[in-house]
Formats: structure tokens, sequence, C-alpha cells
């Protein structure tokens, strides 16, 4: 057996400090080069060079200057209706006093600025070829951290990517999110959209070797004397960074004169008064493309304070000031961690691999189904990619980037214990550590962790033997380890019927909605939606009516009711043809039964004249914030999770003489601009991003569980053994 030898404290504590020292000087050997290519970059080009000078690190800041010609990335612009004035430059240079500021940097810091011009009069040949300028002049390797002039990082925040790469030197690069500001005092509150795309937005820093060149510019795509692109081939993710309090602001849309360069450089029309009557709209949050015409998503904006931002860059009486220089302000989402714990946590951590049962994409078109192809869509474009395994039912399971399938036999209900030992088998050969279905398949002995989207059937009393899902439901419930609720009010429920779970076995995390899908639709998209199906009315909106729970006979009882129910009509959506005969033999309205595709439904939300959800019962209820997403008002039944979704984004009636007057109501000019307003800003607290992090966080926290519960079980084992 091994001996113990114990060092003595001073030794032991001698050694310690060594290897801090050596450490140390090797984290601080790795020098950071940041490069910057401006154009009249007053006034954000003064901020940078305080924050530099105070870094406990080599670094050296090349910076760019002069007019890139529109061609390659940019030559998009010229389509537009891009062009150069003269006004933009004096002989390929700033007309701002940008040129004189950095001579006198320059000057200053000899040995730490370079900068690089063409001769007089030149212009260079497209962004690429100024940024690639600065890279034979670096000998070394180094942190390449692109710094565009509007980019406002504070010193702690550049330490800590220093300290992120010093520690992890298999990492090649890092995505960061940003603030990306419209106004003063205006930021893109909204993620996957225009200025937080994840697929190109932002890389900003790469472990440089020389030799190494620029490709593009945009997106920034740096490649190795090899050609494989350096920042793609193991990358600090988003989240990680996020984590560790990087979130820079980038002042893009701040100053009249960056408006009026956009507007001329990358042909932005009427950039300038569009962003001016930006600035002076008080009722958000507001949809960026109501004032950009180049944005085409459903990007949106609100005040900085409300996610309790300071900007770094403000203007007074007495020009631009600076705050966040030495990190006095804090700027992320959550109060600040220590940065050494979070890589520690979610750098170098043994992410648990999981393995889920596709079995729900056999049925097509279901909310279910849905909710987890974005699930893993949003795992597919992450770190976590790597740790997911989807398992493909005779080849039903959708193709998702990033997402490896394994395929296995479609589910026989027949023949469950067969199945089930195929499940655990699978899970062994893929050394799973959790396993989840998408529906209630299980496994025999596999840790299992289970979605539960409603207790409908129990709630109602119904008879659970009589369907073959239910039954399999329960014996999911009855296997599980670990749960994930949709709703409060489902978790309250699963709780209220399986009262022997055990405590605190179950989180919630609230499904969300297709931001790219659901948003509102175009008045010619409208006008089209209406020919197509010959709507001649103004309608309200049922989706997947039925007689049942799901309550549609109180729109119609309403409407019977209503004084100009011959005005309106219903569009239904659905296979459920006793609620629309229930309709059409109780109302005057015309009734229409449509099967919509999910980009027709969304055309359909943003034309009606309010959603109409009288469900008695729901998990969740998805159509409110896709209805609310898409600027429909709504109309509800107060009941199961409904209340906790639409909050106070909903008008509420609990029988036929409610609901007529709340027909009425939705139609004020008012109340339904106050409804839209709430139910966007409701919609905004449901993303499947936030969602897919939670999850992740719930599969480590319970597979970390059971691996120490097994540990547990290995030292009892032992311990009687002995």
């Amino acid at each position: 057996p091994a001996k113990s030898v114990s060092f003595p404290a001073k030794l032991e504590s001698k050694q310690s400090e060594d290897y801090r020292e050596i450490r140390n000087r090797r984290m601080n050997e790795l020098p950071i080069h940041f490069f910057t290519i401006v154009l009249n970059g007053n006034p954000f080009i003064q901020y940078h060079i305080d924050v530099f000078r105070s870094l406990p690190f080599r670094w050296h800041w090349h910076i760019v200057e002069g007019v890139a010609e529109l061609k390659h990335d940019t030559g998009w612009s010229v389509e537009n209706g891009g062009k150069i004035p003269e006004a933009l430059h004096r002989d390929g240079l700033s007309v701002d006093g940008t040129s004189e500021y950095l001579d006198k940097l320059a000057e200053m810091y000899p040995d730490n600025i370079t900068i690089y011009r063409k001769p007089a009069g030149r212009f260079w040949d497209g962004k690429r070829e100024m940024v690639n300028a600065p890279l034979p002049s670096i000998q070394e390797e180094a942190i390449l951290f692109q710094l565009d002039n509007d980019e406002l990082w504070t010193k702690e925040q550049i330490e800590t990517v220093h300290r992120l790469f010093s520690q992890h030197p298999e990492k090649s690069a890092a995505w960061f999110w940003c603030w990306f500001f419209v106004g003063p005092e205006l930021v893109v509150s909204s993620r996957n959209c225009y200025a937080a795309n994840p697929n190109y937005e932002w890389h900003r820093a790469w472990r440089f070797t020389p030799g190494s060149k620029w490709t593009t510019h945009e997106p920034p795509t740096l490649v190795d004397l090899s050609g494989q692109d350096i920042g793609r081939k193991n990358p600090f993710t988003h989240f990680e960074t996020e984590e560790a309090g990087l979130l820079f602001q980038h002042f893009s849309y701040v100053t009249e004169e960056q408006l009026r360069f956009k507007e001329q450089y990358y042909g932005y029309t009427d950039a300038l008064s569009k962003w001016k009557s930006l600035q002076t709209d008080h009722h958000f949050p507001i949809l960026l493309r109501d004032y950009f015409s180049w944005v085409k998503d459903s990007t949106v904006v609100e005040p900085a304070s409300r996610f309790h931002i300071t900007p770094i860059a403000t203007k007074g009486d007495g020009g631009w000031t600076w705050c966040g220089r030495r990190g006095e302000e804090q700027q992320e989402r959550q109060p600040a961690k220590p940065a050494s714990k979070i890589v520690e946590v979610n750098v170098s951590q043994v992410t648990p691999k999981i393995v889920i049962d596709g079995v729900y994409f056999t049925e097509e078109h279901r909310g279910i189904a849905r909710v987890w192809r974005s699930l893993l869509e949003q795992w597919g474009a992450s770190d976590f990619r790597d740790h997911v395994v989807l398992l493909d039912r005779n080849n039903t399971a959708p193709i998702i980037p990033g997402i490896r399938r394994r395929a296995i036999p479609a589910y026989n209900p027949q023949d469950l214990q067969n199945d089930r030992a195929m499940l655990d088998q699978v899970c062994r050969e893929e050394q799973a550590d959790v396993f989840c279905s998408t529906y209630y398949t299980t496994p025999e002995a596999t840790p299992s962790l289970l979605l539960v989207h409603d207790m409908i059937p129990e709630v109602f009393g119904w008879d659970m033997n009589s369907h073959t899902d239910w039954q399999d439901k329960h014996r999911a419930i009855r296997q599980a380890n670990q749960f994930v609720c949709v709703s409060e009010n489902t978790k309250r429920d699963l709780f209220r019927f399986f009262p022997n779970l055990r405590e605190g076995s179950a989180t919630v995390i609230p499904n969300a909605y297709d931001q790219q899908l659901f948003r509102p639709a175009s008045s010619e998209a409208i006008l089209k939606f209406h020919m197509k199906y010959q709507i001649e009315k103004p309608y309200f909106l049922l989706v997947g009516p039925r007689l049942d729970y799901k309550n549609a006979q109180l729109l119609f009882d309403a409407l019977s009711l209503f004084p100009a129910q011959h005005g309106y009509g219903v569009i239904c959506t659905g296979r459920d043809r006793g609620a629309v005969e229930y309709g059409k033999l109780n109302t005057g309205s015309e009734i229409y039964s449509l099967q919509l595709s999910d980009e027709e439904l969304a055309v359909a939300y943003t034309g009606a004249v309010a959603l109409i959800f009288p469900s008695c019962y729901e998990g969740f209820g998805l159509p409110l914030i896709e209805a609310m997403a898409c600027r429909c008002p709504v109309v509800a039944y107060p009941s199961g999770a409904v209340n906790e979704v639409g909050q106070d984004a909903v008008l509420y009636a609990s029988d036929a003489a409610k609901m007529c007057s709340a027909l009425c109501e939705v139609q004020k000019p008012e109340v339904r601009k106050q409804l839209i307003q709430a139910g966007i800003a409701r919609a905004n607290d449901f993303s499947w991003e936030r969602s897919a992090k939670q999850w992740r966080e719930v599969v480590e926290t319970f597979a970390s569980g059971q691996q120490s519960m097994k540990e547990r079980q290995t030292q009892h084992l032992l311990a009687g053994l002995l």
C-alpha cells in the first residue's frame, strides 16, 4: 500500500507560493493584441486607452484608419444605395478629429499602439484588407481581440477574457452577447434576432498564431495555416462567457453622426429620421422593425434601466463621460459572481449525457412536438449538443443541426417490456446519465427525468384504464426520479394526485414560443390570407376548439347574445367538427373551419379581432403567448395555468354574459392598445433560450445527485464487505 506523506507546513506553503507565482507568470505571458478599424470614431474612440493602460499584462492596440470601399463583405450596401460621399472623409481619413487623436496616442504610447493607413486619397480594398493589415506584424501567440470603435468593455471584463484563455489553452476563440444600444438609453432586449443572432454574433476573441489570416470580416472568420476556422474549432460559448459576466456594451446607434454615416454608407433609407422617432416613443416594448426598415424580425427594444444597466457612455452638457472604465459599474443580467468559480463550474466540469426518446415526433403538428423541437434546436446551437443523443423512432425524428440521432424501432405499446429493455440497453451503450422521453416511454433502470405537461385526465376524473397513453403516463410518473413541469399549476396538480412524490423533485420551466415564426404579420400577408380563405368579415379566432374541457361552446353561447353577431366570423383551427356544427347551429356568425400551418396561424393571430381561449383547464396554454407575440388581444376563461401565463395581459370571462361583454370590450381602442402592449411584454418573458438553459441546469444537478448517490451506495457496500 502507498504511504501517505505529509509536507511540513512551511514547505507546503512555500511550494504553493512558487506554484502560484509560476502560474501567474505564465498567464501574464499571453498578450492581447486588440485591433480596431475606424473612420470618424469620435467620441467612443477616446474611451479605450484608459482601460488598456491599466491592464496587468502585455497588450498592443492596432488601429486601422480610413475608408473601406463597398466591396467583398460589404458589397451588399451598393444594392441598397450605399455610397461614399466626399463629406465622410478627407483624403481617405477621418474628418471629425479622430486622425489627430490617434496621432497623439501613437506619440504617447509608441510601444503599444500602431496605426495603419493608406497613402493620402487611397481607399482600402474593403474591410477585409483593413482587418488583415495588422496580422503580419503580430509574430507571437496571442489573444486577438476585435474591438470595434463603439464597443465598450470594462477593465475587469478584459482581464476575465485574458484569464479564461490563459486557464484554458484548449479554447480557440470566444463568443459573446452584448447590450446593443439603439439610443443613448435604449437597448435590444430580445435574443436570436437582429444584433443578437448567435450564429454569427458576437465573435470577438481568438487564439492567434502567426500566419493566420482573415477570410471574411462580416462575419469575422480567422483561419490558421491549414485553413481551419479558428473561431469554430473549440470556442467559449455564449453561455460560458455570459456566466463570467462578459456582456459588453455596443453603442451602435447612439449619435446622429452614426446614423448619418449608416444612412449614406450602407444605404439605410431614412435612418436618421426613423431613429429620432424611436427616441421619442415611450410605449415600450417596441419592435425595432417599426423604425428600422432593414430589420425584418421581431427584435424588441426597451429602456436600459429596466435591466438595471448603467450605460458606460453618457452625454451631458459638458460632452461625453465614461463610467465603468475600471469596472465600477456591473453590466451583467444578474449579480456578478467570482469569475474563477464560474469558469470552474461551467467550463471545466464534466457535463452529463442525456438520451432523449423522440417517440412523440411520430405525432405531427402537435404542440408537444414543437416544445421538444425548440429545446433541441437551442441545445444544438450550444456546447451542450455534444452531450445529447436523440433516439429516432422509425425515421420520424427531425434533423436538428448539432444534435446526433440514433435510429431505434417504432414504439409498440403491445410489447412494452421489450421496448423498456431496448431503451435501457441503448442508454448503457451511450453511457447515459439521464433518460428523458418526449412523451411517456420508460427504460427499465436508467435514471429518468420526466416532463409533465398537464394533469387533464386526472383533474376531470376520466377513466385512466381507457387510454394507453394515460397508463404510460402514470407508469412514467411512478418511475421518474425528477420532474420538470411547464407551470406552477401543473406542479401543484402533479403533487395533488401523486402525494408520495419526493419534496423538491419537481422544477417549473415554462414553455416558450418560436420568436422567428410567431410575430406580427404584414398587411400584405393578412390580405392574402383573407383572399385565400375567402374571409370577408372581422373574425374571432379559436385554436383547437372542442366541446369537452376546451369549452368552445362558451364563445358560441356568447355570440348568440352578441348584438352584432352577423358582422363577425369565427375561425376554428383543428379537426373537431362537433364544435364547428355547434357554432353554426347556435349563432348567426360565419364559421370557418381551417387547417393552418404554423406560418398561417401567425397571420391568423395578427389579423384576428382577438384570440378566444375558453379552455376550462390548461397545463400551460401555448396559444396565449403565440397570440400575444403577434399583437393579438386575448380573451380567456380564468382557469388552470391560464391566469399564471396570461396575468394582466388577458381579458377574463367565466360565463356567456361576461364573454359577450368582453367581445365588445376588446374592440375599444384604448383597451385593445393596452392589451397588445401588455401582451408583447408578457410574451417577452418566455424564451426558449432561457428555458433550454434552465433545462440544462436541471439535467446537470440531477445527474450530479445521481452520481453522489451511487458513490454513497458503493461506500456502504464496501463498508459492509469490510
